[in-house]
């Protein structure tokens, strides 16, 4: 696996014509962002932070989503418990 991801990150360097150690950067930084909205995500649903907090933190558009998500969820379990 080690190897495979060596690989890949040569290939993204070489792809966008930039040093590995930028690649390994940015990665880390979308990595970080990713985790950091799921961290928010996951506090709003449990309500442990509002509406209006979530969308300063991650925007409009991830709360709704998370928002449709979770009505998702919900049908779901009400209708596997009618069924």
């Amino acid at each position: 696996m080690a190897t495979d991801l060596t690989e890949r990150v040569q290939e993204i360097a070489e792809a966008r014509d930039i040093p590995e150690s930028e690649i390994l950067e940015q990665a880390l930084e979308r990595g970080v962002e990713d985790l950091w909205m799921d961290v928010v995500l996951s506090r709003y649903v449990n309500d442990e932070i509002d509406r209006e907090r979530a969308i300063e933190l991650v925007g409009r558009d991830r709360v709704k989503r998370a928002d449709r998500e979770l009505q998702v969820v919900g049908e779901d379990v009400r209708w596997g418990l009618n069924a």
